[in-house]
């Protein structure tokens, strides 16, 4: 390969099975971080059912207990019958809120999610170099076993995702696109003397 060729984008001089090892390692963590962002999302979906539940309920008893006191229901037997039906229901909903810690979980997948966000971001920095030609096959696979460390890190202290977490990932990456952008999306997030322009973007 010529020094013109391997200088032009997209061609790299480098040990090309190296490349697509970090390549298949890069993708892994993508889908790895956006599936415990979406379990974050549903743990949190969770745990504000969970309280407004648990509310409402709260608010009924008080309510039905006020009823009860006036007597305004006419029957005392099904006055106390519904008010300790929903008094159990708020028990029970209260001890599922101690076992269920949908918050805590919630919390636990956005801190994996935020040490896989910087995997990912430092893979995209070494595929970058690597096809540019920045650093040597050495470098690079030094730089290839600290991502790989990080990562079984953060595996390591990972809980555990759902299938529906997995589904809502792939269909966001797939589908959604939601990690990329248009060139035209990221000059608007650029002040104006960063922006490449149209022209630029598409050369």
């Amino acid at each position: 390969m010529t020094d013109e060729a391997a200088g032009r984008p997209g061609q790299i001089s480098g040990d090309l099975y190296l490349l697509a090892q970090v390549r298949e390692c890069f993708g892994r963590v993508v889908y790895s971080h956006k599936t415990h962002e979406k379990q974050a999302d549903i743990c949190f979906s969770k745990h504000r059912w969970q309280q407004g539940v648990l509310i409402a309920l709260t608010a009924i008893s008080s309510g039905t207990f006020l009823v009860a006191v006036f007597g305004l229901l006419g029957n005392p037997v099904l006055t106390a019958l519904v008010t300790s039906s929903i008094a159990l229901m708020v028990t029970w909903i209260s001890l599922g809120a101690k076992t269920f810690r949908f918050a805590d979980e919630s919390d636990a997948h956005r801190g994996i999610a935020s040490r896989l966000w910087d995997v990912r971001e430092s893979y995209i920095s070494l595929i970058s170099d690597m096809m540019s030609g920045d650093v040597s096959d050495e470098q690079a696979r030094v730089r290839r076993d600290e991502l790989q460390e990080a990562t079984r890190a953060a595996y390591a202290a990972a809980p555990r995702t759902s299938p529906k977490a997995f589904t809502r990932a792939q269909g966001g990456l797939k589908h959604n696109e939601e990690m990329t952008f248009t060139p035209r999306e990221i000059d608007l997030f650029l002040p104006a003397a960063l922006r490449l322009g149209e022209d630029e973007a598409r050369s």
